[in-house]
């Protein structure tokens, strides 16, 4: 498959159920082994809940997006602008807060291709930098953003469940 026929969604509130099980498991994928499950789980039913999800996606500061490859979701990655941010807010920064491929289309660039657009989305609104945080321990997406011209810029706890691990804060400026 190539990733030249990938197409971004914007989504809305109708894309609450599939929003929630993408993003549960493409977490659980993701971070799973690495975390006690019962921090696992607490953390997924309330960053990943319905009423939670259905509060960002009515938030006019964020956005998600699906990406589809062939009809299919293949994954999807969330910004926040303004006050929506998690951490810096500031009015001519974006936030990505996540970005994340499903297994079946892991290693096809897909999350190239997603970063590609989250920077372009950021450069066509005119901001100063994109940042985004990423876990200390996930020394493989560190080197995706450090290849992408991404730096380091501090760090924030980050707590899955009652786990308080720390991100460190990368910044892209433009």
């Amino acid at each position: 498959m190539s990733s030249k026929n990938v197409i971004f969604e914007k989504l809305s509130p109708a894309d609450l159920h599939e929003l929630k099980d993408i993003s549960r498991k493409t977490f659980s994928d993701a971070f799973g082994a690495e975390n006690n499950p019962q921090d696992l789980e607490a953390y997924l039913n309330t960053a990943f809940g319905e009423e939670n999800l259905r509060m960002e996606l009515l938030n006019p500061l964020s956005e998600f997006y699906f990406v589809k490859l062939e009809g299919e979701t293949a994954g999807y990655f969330k910004i926040n602008l303004g006050d929506a941010q998690t951490d810096l807010q500031e009015e001519d920064a974006m936030e990505l807060e996540r970005i994340y491929v499903t297994q079946k289309f892991q290693n096809q660039k897909i999350g190239q291709r997603m970063l590609d657009e989250v920077i372009e989305m950021a450069i066509q609104r005119k901001m100063r930098y994109l940042w985004l945080g990423v876990w200390e321990k996930n020394t493989a997406a560190t080197k995706f953003y450090l290849r992408n011209n991404f730096e380091f810029d501090g760090t924030h706890p980050y707590m899955v469940g009652s786990d308080k691990q720390t991100d460190q804060i990368m910044k892209l400026l433009f």
